[in-house]
């Protein structure tokens, strides 16, 4: 009767030793990783430039040169992403083109507009969260998302990756969250 008890407290140590392990396995790779920039102080932002009052003195004129990333971001995005079109446009236009080269270029402006409307909606989504602004960099396999914001908490982080891994199609640990002010 001692040997089925030892047998039995065998077994069971090995299954909740299963069990942990696989909980374990479960969390490791399953959490985006949220990156922390750092935060960038009013000597940073301003750079001196030298204007001459008169010809012999020089007086410091300060001027923030700071420019907001996300604006000035989303307006190269499209302005890249518009001649990506045009270029795009015109091969499928074009009649010299032979009709394989037009059909590629028919579906990489399928895809091309795909990824800016999936882009669109996650940002939108992401502000409507509370967010002031947000920024997502899509690659093959990754999702880079940068949010306008002075800290994320632990909760900011599972609404940002909820939104992007189901409006996305991504693994949660294909996704990179950056702050930035």
């Amino acid at each position: 009767m001692s040997f089925v008890i030892r047998k039995r407290t065998i077994l069971i140590l090995v299954f909740a030793f299963i069990l942990v392990l696989s909980v374990y396995l479960m969390f490791l790779g399953n959490f985006p990783r949220v990156v922390y920039e750092k935060q960038i102080d009013s000597v940073d932002l301003e750079k001196v430039s030298i204007s001459p009052s008169d010809e012999n003195q020089a007086v410091p004129v300060i001027k923030n040169l700071e420019k907001d990333f996300f604006i000035e971001y989303k307006l190269e995005r499209d302005r890249l992403r518009g001649q990506e079109a045009d270029y795009l446009r015109e091969l499928i236009n074009n009649p010299n083109a032979s009709a394989e080269s037009k059909e590629k270029a028919q579906q990489e402006l399928i895809a091309l507009s795909q990824k800016v409307e999936k882009e669109m909606i996650v940002e939108n989504l992401i502000k409507a969260k509370g967010f002031e602004d947000a920024v997502i960099f899509f690659s093959d396999d990754h999702v880079n998302v940068v949010i306008k914001t002075d800290g994320l908490l632990q909760k900011d982080i599972a609404q940002i990756t909820d939104i992007v891994t189901k409006t996305a199609g991504v693994s949660v640990d294909k996704i990179t969250i950056i702050e930035r002010k």
